[in-house]
């Protein structure tokens, strides 16, 4: 068996969280270790790249000098959504233009209901390209027994969130005379 080079869209949706970069690097090694001719495109500054078409081909060296840094920054996000019926059919038409064997929309709660309103669309009209959703928060609020044990994003956060409480705790103990108030999500 000798598989075929593929062509995946990728889209960052929603507010930054520790991990999207590596979430787009992942892809991008699946698909050039699947075959080496395969492309990965992203769509940028979130869901409107896709309906407007605006993207970049993603390379090795771009791949590289984002891979363990950061959050969002490689194409942008949006908090956008793809809502109107001329929305859907654009990003149905530049996917179709395009050859993508599927779009990976990166994102929390709402950009997966939204990636689930896009795949339902690209069914009804007998697409060939796949949508699928990967869960980032770093509110931990897309837990789900059985599917979603934890999404990229929440333990980066909580660990460093930890790390701070503990360091004001800390400074709490050596200053005594000083109150201090912490403030998560």
């Amino acid at each position: 068996y000798s598989p075929s080079a593929v062509r995946i869209g990728v889209v960052l949706s929603g507010g930054q969280a520790p991990g999207g970069h590596n979430v787009i690097a992942g892809i991008f090694d699946y698909a050039k270790r699947l075959h080496p001719d395969s492309v990965v495109i992203g769509f940028l500054n979130g869901p409107h790249g896709i309906f407007n078409n605006n993207y970049v081909e993603l390379t090795a060296q771009l791949i590289d000098d984002y891979r363990n840094s950061g959050g969002f920054d490689i194409i942008g996000s949006g908090r956008h959504k793809i809502e109107t019926e001329d929305q859907f059919k654009s990003s149905l038409e530049n996917c179709t233009k395009l050859h993508l064997d599927g779009v990976v929309v990166i994102g929390g709660d709402d950009s997966n209901t939204n990636a689930a309103l896009l795949a339902e669309y690209f069914a009804a009209h007998n697409s060939t390209t796949k949508v699928c959703g990967a869960p980032k928060t770093i509110d931990g609020d897309m837990k789900v027994p059985g599917l979603v044990p934890q999404s990229f994003g929440f333990d980066t956060a909580t660990k460093t969130y930890s790390e701070m409480v503990g360091n004001i705790q800390l400074d709490a103990l050596s200053s005594q005379k000083y109150y201090h108030f912490v403030r998560l999500m």
